[in-house]
């Protein structure tokens, strides 16, 4: 029974990731003559120009991009946060990953950081050393 519900869980985030992955959003500027579609993390992908954008001046056309590009990755986050809605559910269901292993950082609680410090390697000069020198 908890591997049938382990596998749900794991179809389930796998839905959302290929969701997210293929996520875009699209912006028009006020006058309609510029159009911007971002991805899912608001990086600029496409932008198409009326004919009518391009006989104004430059300034005007660099506002009305930066104004499409910025609803569209208002957008992008609007969507992507909606998506991920989801994922606390499914993640809250799951057990802790600290419960299963001693040691292993916890999801429920992000902000405990589990560091340990590296071991120190004692050097050894070798052949190569005189090499480089």
């Amino acid at each position: 029974m908890e591997q049938r519900h382990y596998e749900q869980q794991r179809a389930e985030l796998a839905d959302i990731r290929d969701e997210l992955s293929a996520m875009t959003a699209k912006a028009s500027s006020r006058d309609g003559s510029v159009e911007v579609t971002v991805d899912q993390s608001g990086i600029v992908t496409d932008v198409r120009l009326e004919p009518r954008a391009l006989r104004g001046a430059a300034a005007d056309l660099g506002r009305a991009v930066t104004e499409a590009a910025r609803e569209a990755a208002r957008l992008a986050h609007q969507r992507v946060s909606e998506s991920i809605g989801p994922i606390e559910d499914i993640v809250g269901r799951m057990p802790d990953p600290e419960d299963l292993l001693p040691g292993a950082p916890s999801l429920r609680e992000p902000d405990a950081v589990v560091v340990e410090e590296p071991a120190l390697v004692a050097y050894e000069a070798d052949e190569y050393d005189d090499y480089y020198d």
